[in-house]
């Protein structure tokens, strides 16, 4: 069952060309529906001994998050080839092989949100996010738009492509160290290949495209 509205082939067929982000980022399609799925994943040793108690592990500190897509109209004409687009951005990943960055339009903004505190000696710290109560590192950087330490903005200051911030000189021990911005989930395909249905001449479908967050 798909999620959202659905759009006529022929009506996506003259909308504009969103552009590409960046050549590390899935391109968004004007044809594709809004997410299909989207899921935290934990991975959890479960024992049972004899006498019914119950011994379980956590293997993983935060969770994975599996997406699904559905690319209803992907366009393939002279001039605007999303299919060629979208095919090249999954070879150059070699399928499962290599990652990429995905940019949830529902959910990507951290506001005045701590993400460590300062040791006197420490320079870099890993930037994170909430929701709610859970804490979650962050592995992609769309945008720092600010620093704080002890509610004093911070600019010297640098970070990676896994969300690392490094400090020019290390925050003051007991200072609470905050940011805003927006982040990236990184991630890798679910599968080796990627289906496609010619449904027009110049449109295709993409169904089930799967993906899942990984920890770098």
């Amino acid at each position: 069952m798909l999620l959202g509205p659905f759009f006529p082939a022929r009506w996506i067929a003259s909308l504009p060309d969103h552009g590409v982000m960046d050549e590390d980022v899935l391109p968004y399609m004007p044809g594709q529906m809004l997410l299909a799925k989207k899921a935290p994943t934990w991975s959890t040793g479960v024992q049972k001994s004899v006498s019914g108690r119950r011994r379980t592990t956590a293997y993983y500190p935060a969770p994975e998050w599996t997406f699904q897509i559905n690319y209803n109209a992907v366009r393939k004409r002279p001039g605007l080839d999303e299919w060629s687009r979208l095919v090249s951005f999954f070879n150059e990943r070699k399928g499962q092989f290599g990652d990429f960055l995905y940019f949830d339009r529902t959910d990507h903004q951290v506001s005045h949100h701590q993400f460590g505190v300062g040791d006197g000696v420490t320079r870099t710290f890993q930037l994170s996010r909430a929701i709610g109560n859970w804490v979650e590192p962050v592995y992609g950087v769309v945008n720092v738009e600010s620093v704080k330490a002890a509610g004093v903005p911070v600019t010297a200051y640098t970070f990676d492509e896994i969300g690392r911030i490094s400090f020019a000189h290390a925050p003051a021990s007991g200072a609470p160290l905050h940011w805003t911005g927006a982040f990236f989930f990184r991630c890798a395909y679910d599968a080796d290949t990627l289906d496609s249905v010619q449904t027009f001449g110049r449109i295709w479908e993409m169904k089930n495209v799967s993906f899942t967050s990984i920890k770098p």
